[in-house]
């Protein structure tokens, strides 16, 4: 299988260069020579001339003029399905509104935002580019997919010294964040890279549940163990709770995640070739593990017998109506799903799941408190290939002007008064925005301002919890969501968490047999293997795993394992 290597790209823990294919044939040496130093002399040239230029220009916002002719600037930005927790049209709504006449208009810009379906990226990013119309800024969180967006001729390599004169507040928050060394690809800068701050927890994405129903049941909170939620979950229905934990069908990328059945520390081979969160690792330990857990879960009756007819929404409507035990979701100061049980049931009583501060793990499922850390990278940007000169500069401009500490805090609080009021002189949104014209997308906007920050932050994690606490609830859950974050750090410190590998190629298997692994074949054999009888469990999981990788997946594995054998990868830390 033919590589195309792109450059270097690896964790903020270790620097490594990643070589990149070259030609076989072998010119004689006093021509190769010449020729090195010929393009040595023209790179350092051409070099000279950007660190001249640059250096002439003024740097932001201060340099920057309106475009002679207006220049139409197109916004990648995801559209979850949602429309933004009640909000309007995520390509037409107040915000996009608001960027256009506080930047567009003052630099004679059109902005236009693009829906990008998130749950179905890569798709929607080819049928854009397969009609030569894809956004301006095309961005994602997953490194893998703008490696093969390079690769597949989607994006252009960008000018670094223009960037640092144009967007010099931008580029000064990648060198703050060693964010840097990963925009390279294919020996030419491709990537502009937005910060997570927080990375190593995931303290911004939780799980709710009926502390009510537990209490009723005799416990005090949720257990870790799966052994002792096997019990909870049968006083629950004693109790006349149907269906406990509802249940929907698996799709997309990221279900089925597999962290908290692994064995930590973890085999470095298995972490970089089947570690990876969006293809599914049919075949592994880690998910017989997971898959046999939820053939239990079905065959005790605590999930819905349809749930592969049932979507998200159906899990949220359960939660909402009393009728399912938990529900998780990005923490967000307004959050519909939590603001409508209440409305709903005034007196429930809900709390957060916690992680332990030590690493826990229950010997007879093989679950743990491990997680899935991020890492700091955050969005990921990069230029569309057909995109203009002016159109390339109003995208270097736009991720400038969205830098600025008042433009991006009006993006992600909104308007005094309406979406947020100032409490001890620090800024607390307004838990319901139902029928604002102002109101803000989903979770604060974020799928807007993602491209500079993943997290909002004030400067510590105690006012950065409190900014993203839900409001107007009659609980509050500052505390256990603070708790949940020392205690994912206390794991990730311990080294039972690791951020994903993270490959310098293009990776051709995942290209070819991915999205049928995922969107298809993995759906299928789940269901089967979640609703076999349990004496059926282990021979039909050697089965369809073989049928799993016959399909492609062995062929990723083997992709993964030669990268890393060739150092191509980041490394198990």
């Amino acid at each position: 299988m033919k590589k195309k290597v792109l450059a270097a790209l690896l964790s903020a823990s270790m620097v490594m260069g990643l070589a990149a294919c070259g030609s076989s044939e072998e010119a004689p040496a006093a021509t190769t020579e010449e020729k090195a130093t010929t393009e040595a002399a023209a790179e350092t040239t051409a070099a000279d001339a950007a660190a001249d230029t640059a250096t002439d220009a003024v740097a932001g916002m201060e340099g920057w003029e309106p475009f002679a002719d207006q220049v139409t600037l197109r916004v990648a930005v995801y559209d979850r399905g949602d429309n933004g927790n009640g909000a309007s049209d995520v390509e037409n709504n107040y915000w996009t509104n608001w960027v256009q006449e506080n930047f567009g208009d003052q630099y004679n810009i059109n902005v236009e935002y693009v829906g990008i379906t998130r749950s179905d990226v890569m798709t929607d990013y080819a049928m854009l580019a397969s009609t030569e119309d894809l956004p301006t800024l095309c961005m994602e969180y997953d490194y893998d997919k703008l490696a093969t967006w390079v690769s597949d001729g989607y994006l252009q390599p960008y000018d670094v010294e223009q960037f640092k004169t144009i967007a010099p507040t931008y580029y000064q928050n990648m060198e703050d964040n060693g964010l840097t060394m990963y925009t390279e690809m294919a020996g030419d800068n491709y990537l502009v890279i937005g910060n997570r701050p927080y990375g190593a927890s995931t303290y911004t994405y939780c799980t709710w549940y009926r502390l009510d129903w537990c209490e009723e049941a005799g416990y005090s909170e949720i257990p870790t163990k799966n052994s002792e939620l096997l019990d909870l979950y049968a006083k629950l229905v004693e109790n006349g709770h149907q269906y406990p934990l509802s249940g929907s069908k698996v799709s997309g990328a990221g279900v089925d995640q597999n962290y908290s059945y692994r064995d930590y520390p973890q085999d470095e081979v298995t972490w970089a070739t089947t570690g990876d969160y969006q293809i599914p690792a049919l075949s592994t330990e880690a998910q017989k593990r997971f898959l046999k857990w939820q053939n239990e879960l079905y065959n005790d009756g605590y999930l819905n017998p349809e749930y592969y007819l049932r979507s998200a929404s159906d899990v949220e409507a359960d939660f909402i109506n009393g009728e399912a035990f938990q529900w998780s979701g990005y923490v967000s100061s307004t959050m519909n799903v939590l603001n409508s049980l209440y409305e709903n049931d005034p007196d429930a009583k809900l709390a957060v799941v916690v992680c332990p501060d030590e690493f826990v793990q229950d010997e007879t499922w093989g679950n743990s408190n491990a997680y899935r850390p991020g890492g700091n990278i955050g969005a990921m940007i990069g230029f569309a290939n057909n995109a203009t000169e002016d159109e390339v500069k109003a995208g270097m401009m736009y991720l400038e002007w969205l830098s600025q500490p008042e433009n991006l805090f009006t993006m992600q609080w909104g308007i005094e008064g309406k979406n947020f009021n100032y409490e001890d002189g620090k800024p607390v949104a307004v838990g319901d925005q139902t029928g604002l014209e102002e109101q803000q997308g989903h979770n604060n906007n974020v799928d807007y301002w993602m491209v500079v920050t993943a997290i909002k932050v004030l400067g510590n994690i105690e006012d950065d919890i409190a900014a993203i606490n839900p409001q107007g609830l009659p609980q509050d859950f500052y505390d256990q969501i603070l708790a949940n974050y020392n205690g994912q750090m206390a794991i990730y410190n311990a080294g039972k968490c690791n951020v994903d590998c993270m490959f310098g190629a293009a990776l051709d298997s995942v290209t070819e047999y991915g999205n049928t692994l995922k969107e298809e074949l993995y759906p299928e054999y789940r269901d089967q293997l979640v609703m076999c009888a349990p004496e059926e469990f282990d021979a039909l999981y050697d089965e369809l795993s073989q049928k799993y990788l016959d399909a492609g997946y062995q062929e990723i594995i083997d992709e993964r394992a030669q990268l890393l054998e060739d150092g191509l990868s980041t490394r198990l830390q």
